[in-house]
């Protein structure tokens, strides 16, 4: 039999939060590892031994414990370190806390109920959403939930460093995410159009994001209207105007929009702070290249605003369409997200029942004819079929770079549901990875880390 705990380091960051997995493969090793872990961070008299258990279990693995019930444990460290000082399979030293003993106490009541709850909901085969991390690897499933590093370990950011990080902005070589999504709370005044799922309904909005940057050291960010607001901009808006050296914003655009009317309403998203415009092709009632599409994306490129399409049922559908708005107005920069989408369907590349399209793919490179296309290197859990570090994406990768050049790359996460799928860290791991990984030059790998995006999001 395998033995009761398994660990396999996930995230080792010269700074941030370091992740290791956890599968307890019984029942009665899922409920040891609670126990221990909330007496290490209880007893440890200050020091934060272990600043998270994120349990996601689904009714499967509860039922037949030795499919493996997979935990996560998050390890703080005091300060960064040297990734060859970082000991393989023992934790590093940790910090020592800095909140007072009243706050420690009353986190600490809140982590011994979710610790000492989830063996219950083990045993009683129920999907467990205490914590938040992607076990399942399906987008929007309980079991796949947000990770510690943007939820509580967010205590240790004051709002002092969230806005020192955001006023510093981006500078060249260092990253940017040029694809993130940020919410509130539904409540007044900016109330959902479409609620989120509810796992990440609280986790996700801007502070916590700049907070999750600044561990992940990320230095700014492209803002994609959520779909949770449809047409309702205020909250991006709000945010952008709060952070302008930090966020650029890009609009959703409502396809029911009078061509005679594009040049307005254009005109009035890039005065509120937005350089872009997201093309959902399923808030079309017939083709994205209709009369009204043609004249927002020909009125995009005039005012100097890239647009971005979101293929999320697979990109070989609709190339009639992309290569019509291509062709209409070659000077509007076109962005492909998340690599074409090239798995379906788009819940997560660790799904079994995710397939690989070939078509998709050799459609995707078929666009690096058009020196306007570029491709959003994002979502890397959506099309990967593996967890971090995705190595099954380099083939692909090395498939972009030479196709399209690192000219016309650009990194990002697609937070927050990075959060429910591996986590942001190593979605920032794998871009710095990319140099050396493909032996890029400095100039080469800052333009796909954050170049390319400060220049056409400028």
């Amino acid at each position: 039999p395998p033995p009761p705990i398994l660990l396999t380091p996930l995230s080792m960051p010269q700074r941030g939060t370091w992740t290791c997995k956890a599968t307890a493969t019984t029942v009665a090793a899922a409920a040891a590892m609670t126990i221990l872990a909330w007496a290490s961070t209880r007893l440890g008299h200050g020091r934060a031994a272990l600043t998270h258990l994120r349990l996601a279990s689904s009714s499967r693995a509860a039922t037949r414990p030795r499919a493996g019930l997979p935990f996560s444990l998050s390890l703080s460290p005091a300060r960064p370190r040297p990734r060859s000082a970082i000991p393989a399979f023992h934790a590093p030293p940790l910090a020592s806390a800095t909140s007072s003993s009243a706050q420690r106490g009353r986190r600490g009541v809140i982590r011994a109920l979710k610790w000492l709850v989830a063996p219950l909901a083990f045993a009683k085969g129920a999907e467990s959403c205490i914590g938040l991390q992607g076990g399942g690897g399906r987008g929007y499933s309980c079991a796949a939930a947000p990770s510690a590093d943007c939820e509580e370990g967010h205590a240790d950011v004051t709002p002092e460093e969230i806005r020192g990080w955001a006023e510093e902005g981006w500078s060249s070589g260092e990253l940017f995410d040029s694809h993130i999504h940020v919410w509130g709370d539904g409540a007044e005044p900016y109330p959902y159009d479409n609620p989120p799922p509810g796992s990440l309904k609280t986790v996700c909005d801007a502070d916590k994001f700049v907070a999750a940057a600044r561990k992940a050291n990320v230095h700014g960010a492209l803002i994609v209207q959520p779909i949770n607001y449809k047409f309702d901009h205020s909250y991006v808006t709000d945010v952008i105007k709060r952070y302008p050296n930090f966020f650029r914003g890009m609009a959703l655009v409502n396809p029911a929009t009078p061509a005679d009317e594009a040049s307005k309403y254009l005109g009035g998203l890039k005065a509120d702070g937005y350089v872009g415009l997201r093309f959902n092709p399923y808030l079309w009632e017939g083709s994205m290249a209709d009369e009204a599409g043609v004249a927002l994306y020909k009125t995009a490129g005039e005012l100097g605003m890239s647009v971005g399409v979101m293929c999320f049922k697979g990109l070989s559908q609709h190339m009639p369409d992309i290569k019509a708005l291509l062709e209409a107005s070659p000077k509007t920069t076109l962005i492909i997200d998340h690599w074409g989408f090239f798995r379906q369907p788009a819940t997560g590349g660790t799904d079994p029942e995710t397939k690989v399209s070939e078509e998709a793919w050799k459609d995707l490179l078929a666009l690096a004819k058009y020196p306007q296309v570029h491709v959003k290197v994002t979502a890397l859990f959506r099309v990967s079929g593996e967890n971090p570090p995705y190595e099954d994406l380099k083939p692909r990768l090395t498939d972009l770079l030479e196709s399209f050049g690192p000219e016309r790359l650009m990194w990002g996460s697609d937070y927050p549901y990075a959060l429910v799928n591996g986590g942001y860290c190593p979605s920032a791991d794998f871009c710095r990875k990319i140099k050396t990984d493909f032996g890029l030059s400095d100039k080469s790998f800052g333009l796909i880390a954050g170049g390319n995006a400060a220049r056409i999001f400028s």
